[in-house]
């Protein structure tokens, strides 16, 4: 998706936070973005690490569900989105910086923190890590090695949730403009047995509906839709496109032939960490 940050902000000052000025704002604060995390049991002190700002969009729900949220992201711009909406919130912490990069430090909270205190907050492994909206920083050729690497900041028994875009989701079949990186379901899926064969553990692929970035509901591979239960996925808020047909009914098909998992909209990936 193509990053909306400046004319967000700029959106936000002219009329005062009032988030129901535009597409881009309706898009990017709608509370229905919250329900792809919002299913999810984290424990009672959970520190959790959110890779990719997202405009803040599951920042609020992870805050209220945690001890400390960490937002870690290169974009000041897209952080300052983030922290307009919930920098009243004593347990979001924002890091500029990205997986790899050094020099990550905190970002605006306080004149003095900097890389040391960034450094501390992620020399403590999380309870959950996720990951939304960050493929494009890497693009395929680096993704296997950014999921390696953020796994590597979650603790036992711990968790990483990865969503992406389904390249060959019937969204796209029917028209609707094509992200600049998304998967194929072998190639999402490939991530996460690499995963689980590196860093042992195990995962479970999830399905949202309409996708991932707007989603009602959320299927896996333990419950999968039958025919007629995929409904009202046509809307399209986050960009342009055509109508070949309808979108409802392809996927009535699919889930007929037993290929729906191929053409979902998007993935959602959650890889468990095993036990010490």
């Amino acid at each position: 998706m193509k990053d909306c940050s400046y004319e967000i902000l700029d959106l936000w000052n002219k009329y005062e936070g009032n988030t129901e000025t535009s597409p881009q704002c309706l898009y990017a604060f709608s509370p229905l973005r919250e329900n792809l995390f919002e299913w999810m049991e984290f424990p009672k002190e959970a520190r959790i690490l959110q890779i990719g700002s997202d405009y803040g969009a599951c920042t609020g729900l992870l805050a209220g569900r945690s001890k400390v949220t960490a937002v870690l992201d290169p974009r000041d711009e897209n952080l300052e989105v983030n922290r307009l909406r919930h920098g009243q919130r004593e347990n979001v912490v924002y890091i500029r910086g990205d997986l790899f990069l050094g020099g990550r430090r905190i970002y605006k909270p306080r004149e003095d923190a900097g890389q040391e205190d960034a450094d501390g907050i992620l020399g403590e492994p999380f309870d959950a890590v996720i990951l939304c909206g960050i493929w494009d920083w890497y693009g395929k050729e680096r993704a296997c090695e950014a999921l390696l690497e953020a796994a590597s900041y979650v603790k036992p028994d711990g968790i990483l949730a990865a969503a992406a875009e389904n390249e060959a989701g019937v969204r796209y079949w029917m028209g609707a403009q094509a992200l600049e990186t998304a998967f194929l379901e072998v190639e999402f899926r490939e991530l996460f047995e690499t995963l689980k064969k590196e860093r042992g553990g195990d995962f479970m692929m999830y399905y949202p509906v309409p996708d991932y970035r707007y989603p009602v509901s959320v299927y896996s591979d333990a419950y999968l839709p039958q025919p007629g239960d995929v409904t009202n996925i046509s809307a399209r808020l986050d960009g342009e496109g055509l109508w070949f047909g309808s979108e409802e009914e392809a996927m009535t098909k699919a889930c007929r032939n037993g290929e729906f998992t191929k053409f979902a909209n998007s993935f959602l990936g959650v890889w468990r960490k095993g036990s010490l």
